[in-house]
């Protein structure tokens, strides 16, 4: 049986720049219409011009599910976002990527290994921060992962929506694998 360490192995984003998010960013914190928070929020501590700072790497191997941007201009949803299909009942979701710099990093039904670049956060030297509904949290700017992890059906897949692969999906909270790994909140 799978379980949540055969989907989050290693950290999406370098430990050296980044925190997690306690209060709001935290999973199942409150959020507006009585909804709770998905997953985990993973900020940038750092500002660079240097795009790797803020690279997002797969957690575990995987086909890529789901690569493109999820919102519009009026809603601006989770941005730019990755979904890997882990082929054992486990998903992990990588939201508020840089659109620009992250389009066509990978693509649909790409197979991916643990480690292997998803995109980016960030790329200033090109005026790009997160995209979608990241917010600012002080004292750190605008750059952060909304980083999910999920069960359901193994295969699913969509070039469209988000909501076909999460339809029917489990939550899980992936706070105590993230620490386990070495991340520190804030």
């Amino acid at each position: 049986m799978a379980t949540i360490s055969d989907a989050i192995s290693q950290t999406p984003t370098l430990l050296v720049n980044t925190l997690l998010r306690g209060s709001e960013g935290q999973f199942g914190a409150p959020r507006a219409g009585g909804k709770t928070h998905q997953g985990v929020d993973i900020v940038a501590t750092v500002s660079s011009m240097d795009k790797s700072t803020y690279q997002v790497r797969a957690t575990a191997s995987g086909i890529i599910a789901y690569a493109r941007n999820n919102g519009s201009p009026a809603s601006p949803g989770y941005g730019f976002t990755v979904v890997i299909d882990h082929q054992n009942g486990f998903y992990t979701l990588y939201a508020h990527l840089a659109p620009n710099a992250s389009n066509g990093v990978v693509i649909l039904g790409q197979q991916v290994n643990a480690g292997d670049l998803l995109g980016f956060l960030a790329d200033l030297a090109n005026g790009e921060k997160s995209s979608g509904n990241a917010r600012a949290v002080a004292p750190f700017d605008r750059i952060q992962l909304h980083f999910e992890c999920f069960e359901t059906n193994a295969g699913l897949s969509s070039g469209g929506q988000l909501q076909p692969i999460k339809a029917n999906c489990a939550l899980d909270d992936p706070t105590n694998q993230l620490v386990a790994l070495g991340y520190k909140s804030f």
